[in-house]
């Protein structure tokens, strides 16, 4: 017979694992699902069964400690800790997820949520910081451009030829009759309208001021 007196290890997993169940807030689930971007999946984040196919079809999943499945779960149950959770930020909207959901509820779109959430707590200016000049010279020119962080990165993988043709971007469009690079004045205006209408233009603000204060 066994001892009895011994105590039953999954139960004491158990116990463990509820007793270290996280903060819940029921506005975040309301957040969520009030985000016009998940006007098409609210009926399926609301219904999910936990089926993992998601995770299943994943390329972020593959290779980094993201979870989709986890992420529907703990969205469903307004477990705060997203809030401060850097796996969202492995996803990258491809919406394999979001295909092959049969609840049609989109992952994809939940981490977009959650990060736009991040990014208005001011958390997650570490993860935008570095698309924050992309970002301004869009606001100030009509037309964004690769972060200058990841040149030396794109200059090593495509070569000597792609840094000379971007040292000499704008000749070379002239030589070609290309015209300017940028939209004209009235155009940029009406994106800066849009801009800050929606509320851009102060996140933005906000973000690099961010960035000042960690360097």
């Amino acid at each position: 017979m066994p001892d009895e007196k011994k105590p039953n290890p999954c139960a004491v997993i158990a116990e463990d694992a509820f007793a270290a169940a996280p903060q819940r807030d029921p506005e975040l689930v309301e957040k969520i699902l009030n985000d016009p971007r998940m006007h098409d999946h609210k009926d399926g984040f609301l219904s999910c069964i936990q089926c993992g196919v998601c995770t299943s079809g994943c390329p972020a999943a593959r290779f980094t400690e993201y979870v989709p499945r986890e992420i529907a779960r703990r969205a469903l149950e307004g477990d705060v800790t997203l809030l401060t959770d850097d796996s969202v930020w492995y996803c990258f909207s491809c919406y394999t997820c979001q295909s092959r959901c049969p609840r049609h509820n989109s992952v994809a779109v939940i981490n977009q949520v959650i990060r736009g959430l991040q990014v208005e707590s001011g958390y997650a200016h570490k993860h935008v910081e570095m698309f924050a000049e992309w970002c301004g010279n869009f606001y100030d020119k009509g037309m964004g451009g690769d972060p200058h962080q990841l040149f030396p990165a794109i200059a090593e993988a495509w070569g000597e030829k792609w840094a000379s043709y971007m040292d000499h971007l704008l000749e070379i469009r002239a030589e070609l009759g290309l015209g300017d690079l940028y939209p004209p004045d009235g155009v940029v205006k009406e994106v800066q309208t849009i801009m800050d209408e929606t509320g851009f233009g102060e996140r933005l603000r906000k973000v690099r001021e961010g960035g000042a204060e960690s360097e």
